[in-house]
């Protein structure tokens, strides 16, 4: 083929648009990846009989963050820093999510961050996708007959995320049991306009102790503190459109012009 210096003009903008649009490009989305906030519920202990030494005491809060160092896979390890029995905050959001530990297999099954019971769910089992549908479709999967009370329960237990507001940074906090239910009641007077404390209250009875999380309306916000809730809220708001869209793209390839759309575009910018 012989060669030509001759100079081709780049397509027009609107043409160089129409080709971007009709490239497939790999699906995928930046996760909010926050720090965490948890309770120790029951005693961390050591040793037995005399000897035993409580190493952690239910009640303590915690916070974890990733860290600079990396793990064998190549992905940042997690410290955690006692923070006190006490911390103040405010929550901003809150979602849901299931969950279920299988103590026979030692495996964790979990589902991504759902918002309402119509949101289609993706289910997890060793970081491998197991299943979608809707929480109550899921959960039906994992239905049990329990022979305490004859009652049929779910594996898959419920559990509550927040998202708080501490010391003016984003945290993310998952709730279960008695200290989600205490948390449900809190949350029925809008826990946004508050500064909210969180603590807790030991209960359950020999042998099985454990600590409840209390919650507890301190103050009003100011304006300054409400506008950066705000600004949160939308930030998180903004993560789950994407997330969402992303999982929902995963099911489809996206749309392709059709040879008739190609055609009339042509004769268009000809």
């Amino acid at each position: 083929m012989k060669k030509t210096n001759q100079l081709v003009s780049a397509p027009s903008q609107e043409v160089a648009n129409a080709l971007a649009q009709g490239f497939p490009q790999d699906l995928g989305f930046t996760r909010i990846n926050l720090p965490r906030l948890a309770m120790v519920s029951q005693d961390k202990t050591s040793g037995r009989g005399k000897s035993m030494v409580v190493e952690q005491e239910a009640g303590t809060f915690l916070k974890e963050y990733q860290t600079e160092e990396l793990g064998d896979n190549g992905k940042p390890l997690w410290a955690k820093d006692e923070i006190g029995s006490e911390i103040e905050g405010t929550i901003v959001f809150q979602r849901r999510q299931l969950k279920y530990y299988d103590s026979a297999t030692e495996k964790f099954t979990s589902s991504t961050i759902y918002d309402s019971n119509d949101d289609i769910v993706v289910l997890f089992c060793d970081k491998a996708e197991i299943a979608r549908g809707t929480a109550v479709e899921l959960k039906a999967n994992y239905e049990y007959t329990d022979p305490k009370d004859n009652k049929v329960k779910s594996r898959l237990e419920d559990n509550k995320v927040l998202y708080i507001l501490y010391s003016g940074e984003l945290y993310q906090m998952t709730l279960r049991g008695t200290s989600m239910y205490a948390c449900k009641t809190y949350l029925k007077v809008n826990p946004t306009v508050f500064l909210t404390k969180f603590s807790s209250e030991p209960k359950g009875k020999e042998p099985v102790y454990w600590n409840q999380m209390t919650f507890t309306n301190v103050r009003s916000l100011n304006n300054k503190e409400a506008i950066l809730v705000l600004e949160k809220q939308n930030e998180l708001r903004q993560g789950i459109v994407d997330e969402k869209a992303y999982f929902a793209g995963q099911q489809s390839s996206p749309a392709m012009p059709t040879k008739d759309e190609v055609d009339t575009f042509l004769k268009a910018v000809e």
